[in-house]
């Protein structure tokens, strides 16, 4: 058998964004198996406008990936692909490490591609891969949980990892069209929340499906680039009078060594109506009541940064959260009818030594005028190691 080397790190390949490396066999039938992937750390100290500052050692928006990818020999116009990777965390527990996000195949053709089985949902899917923070920490950081939250919540919808049928169309001079039948109890509903901002978050069974859809256009210029994208989700609930609906709109320009890039997101969903009260850093909820309150949210992200010699990436990030949810809801959760606003501002510094070394710094503040006691400023120092 031979070996080469290739791009390959799970969710991070679909960023298309470092030039990590991976060990590949030949087999003599044809058939190629691929293995790689990264491991991240971070030093992050939160200082907590509550008075509960913090220290840790963790991972940050990524967990680290182990990639398995196999190929098929051309047959008949087909290319017949799997891919499974495990994510495993640092800052865990060691009885309580393990997660597995990905576990699909495809099947490529003239027709496009199929993707069958888990993997990083469509709607959202860019949002989350364009924002720098994928390469950082951003916020949601204490607790001891397997990563941190990035932007996720505070400046887009998160993608989540679904089991799906999703087709893509062939590039049609650099137009695609994507569309995903998505089992709803995989991650699957939107709900509000707070300090965090909307996520993913439903673990509950239907009779109905979750279906996405997404448009996308990329192209060259000269000296650049440029992408755009609108996508869209819609889901119904059994029990509840709103169904959940979103959409998100948003591009991205690269001129020389500049970097820009925005987007936005329109988002609702409901629950069932409770007298829940946020009380030292969770919900307290009673009973729900016969009736469903309505949750409605924006989003938006605008981002600028400055390539150095092509290995230094200087960026900085803005996002705001608007949460519009119905008046009794909001007086509920928060103890204010108002409409309520967080904002999150990120300054890093993303810098590739090689391609198996990136170094990363971060800061992020994150203001919500409806608690100043959930205001933040998170430090962080750390990097990747691609393999």
């Amino acid at each position: 058998m031979t070996f080469n080397k290739k791009v390959l790190a799970g969710l991070v390949a679909l960023a298309a964004a470092s030039s990590a490396q991976s060990a590949t066999l030949v087999a003599e039938d044809g058939w190629e198996v691929k293995v790689g992937g990264l491991i991240n750390q971070f030093l992050v100290y939160t200082d907590d406008d509550n008075g509960e500052d913090n220290t840790e050692i963790r991972d940050g928006l990524l967990p680290a990936f182990l990639n398995f990818d196999f190929k098929a020999p051309t047959m008949n116009g087909l290319d017949i692909a799997a891919h499974i990777s495990i994510s495993p965390g640092t800052n865990q527990s060691s009885y309580d490490t393990f997660e597995q996000r990905e576990v699909y195949f495809t099947v490529d053709g003239s027709f496009g591609q199929i993707l069958a089985g888990k993997a990083l949902g469509l709607y959202g899917s860019h949002n989350i891969l364009t924002e720098q923070t994928l390469w950082g920490v951003g916020y949601g950081t204490g607790g001891n949980g397997g990563t941190t939250l990035g932007g996720i919540g505070l400046g887009y919808d998160y993608a989540a990892w679904r089991s799906q049928f999703k087709w893509t169309s062939p590039d049609m001079n650099g137009f695609k069209i994507a569309v995903a039948i998505v089992d709803s109890t995989d991650g699957g509903l939107l709900l509000s929340g707070k300090p965090t901002g909307p996520l993913s978050t439903g673990q509950e069974d239907s009779e109905d499906l979750r279906y996405e859809i997404d448009f996308s256009y990329a192209g060259t210029m000269d000296n650049g680039s440029y992408s755009a994208w609108l996508s869209a989700m819609t889901q119904d609930h059994d029990a509840l009078a709103d169904d959940a609906q979103a959409w998100t709109v948003g591009g991205t320009l690269t001129m020389g060594n500049f970097e820009f890039m925005a987007q936005y997101s329109d988002s609702e969903d409901a629950t069932n109506a409770t007298a829940e009260t946020y009380v030292a850093g969770s919900f307290v909820i009673d009973e729900p009541a016969a009736a469903s309150e309505k949750l409605e949210w924006s989003q938006y992200i605008v981002q600028a940064g400055y390539r150095f010699g092509g290995t230094t990436l200087v960026s900085v990030n803005y996002s705001e959260l608007t949460d519009d949810s119905s008046s009794a809801l909001r007086a509920a959760r928060y103890g204010d009818a108002s409409d309520d606003t967080i904002e999150r501002f990120t300054l890093g510094v993303y810098h590739d030594v090689n391609a198996n070394l990136k170094l990363v710094a971060e800061w992020t503040n994150v203001e919500d005028d409806a608690d100043a006691g959930l205001d933040q400023d998170i430090y962080s120092i750390g990097g990747f190691v691609f393999f």
